[in-house]
């Protein structure tokens, strides 16, 4: 697994030791954990770090004393609580813009505002995937403030695959498609907020603006920014059509000694130690099974999962975390499977599992590579 230590923004000034960085983490806890280890080793190095994060992961964040800016905007909340969201998640489409936009066009300027508070006094802004589109929308109010894009996955475009959003796929010898999919990629977010960002510029004092990624980059900052996609080449080569500025450069991984300190449960503990040497199953979805099912489908994948690790004598670790209101009598077989109820430390974990099924979430994916443990 390779690493890269990236020393690049718009002057080189992130260089200097003292910066003032603020990085809006928006989206679920795997969208806010690679920001939080960013966070730590930057305050090791002598910056001043603050994370813009959702209200239910501020506690967390608090305990390794770095200082949070609430954002709203939960899109997980919203799409598992509200009536628009509920129907949005069980019947997606790009065809249904009226419901799209009564659910994102709100989260946006809940997003928006909570990164104008939490710019203020910042020497450098880490844009996100989820924050990108507001952060470069409202940044020209602190005319000072540099940035960089640290995104969990590819943000520019390029001939090679289309947005991930599209589904990432490469067309191999039809490139010319996955340039069309950018293009209507971004004159579908420029068609969708659009208005809404200008109007939330205008509440700043901000002219209008065009809703185009490299056009407000050329705009803003007269220059290209760096930007450095944590996903490593061992998965997606670097495009060999982007600029200079652009790297990718391996993942954002938890340091191996915080590990060491992880403690588990008595019964979690007992539990690897009784089938140490049976090939054991993880299945986790996290927050993306809230997004992803709703309650009746969640109850479905947990019987289905139940039924086929019975069927094939299995044992297993199941984690709940991001089930709605499990019904404890459904938690059947406890001689085979355990049940997590609480997050865990996936580098912790993974050397006792054989097999991983999951979302396919970079932070997750990332780091069964770097064990190399499975066997399956």
């Amino acid at each position: 697994m390779e690493t890269v230590t990236l020393e690049h923004d718009n002057d080189n000034s992130v260089k200097k030791s003292g910066k003032r960085i603020f990085i809006p983490a928006i989206g679920s806890l795997g969208d806010v954990k690679p920001y939080l280890i960013l966070a730590k080793e930057l305050k090791k190095q002598g910056h001043i770090v603050w994370l813009g994060v959702h209200q239910r992961f501020e506690d967390e964040i608090k305990k390794y004393d770095i200082d949070t800016v609430e954002i709203g905007g939960d899109m997980e909340v919203i799409l598992s609580t509200t009536p628009d969201g509920i129907e949005l998640q069980r019947n997606p489409s790009i065809f249904k813009m009226g419901l799209v936009k009564r659910v994102f066009l709100p989260l946006m300027e809940e997003w928006f505002n909570g990164i104008v508070a939490g710019l203020k006094d910042a020497d450098l802004i880490v844009l996100s995937v989820t924050s990108v589109l507001a952060g470069l929308s409202c940044i020209e109010k602190y005319s000072k403030t540099k940035a960089i894009g640290i995104y969990t996955y590819p943000c520019t475009r390029t001939a090679e695959f289309s947005p991930p959003a599209f589904g990432g796929k490469s067309e191999s010898l039809f490139n010319w498609i996955n340039s069309f999919k950018w293009n209507i990629f971004e004159f579908g977010a420029s068609t969708m907020y659009s208005d809404k960002i200008n109007q939330l510029r205008a509440n700043i004092n901000l002219p209008p603006i065009k809703l185009n990624y490299d056009q407000m980059i050329r705009s803003i900052f007269k220059r290209p920014i760096s930007t450095a996609t944590i996903y490593s080449k061992c998965l997606l080569a670097e495009p060999n059509d982007w600029p200079e500025n652009e790297f990718m450069v391996g993942p954002i991984l938890q340091e191996k000694e915080e590990d060491h300190e992880f403690q588990p449960s008595d019964d979690l503990r007992n539990f690897l130690d009784k089938w140490q040497n049976e090939k054991m199953i993880y299945v986790g979805i996290g927050s993306m099974m809230n997004i992803m099912f709703n309650a009746d489908e969640q109850s479905q994948f947990l019987k289905i999962t139940q039924t086929a690790i019975g069927n094939t004598n299995s044992k297993a670790i199941i984690s709940l975390v991001g089930f709605q209101n499990i019904d404890e009598n459904k938690l059947s077989d406890r001689e085979n499977i355990f049940y997590l109820k609480q997050t865990i430390s996936h580098s912790w974990l993974f050397p006792y599992m054989s097999l991983a099924i999951h979302h396919g979430g970079a932070g997750t994916t990332h780091t069964k590579i770097a064990l190399s443990t499975f066997d399956y």
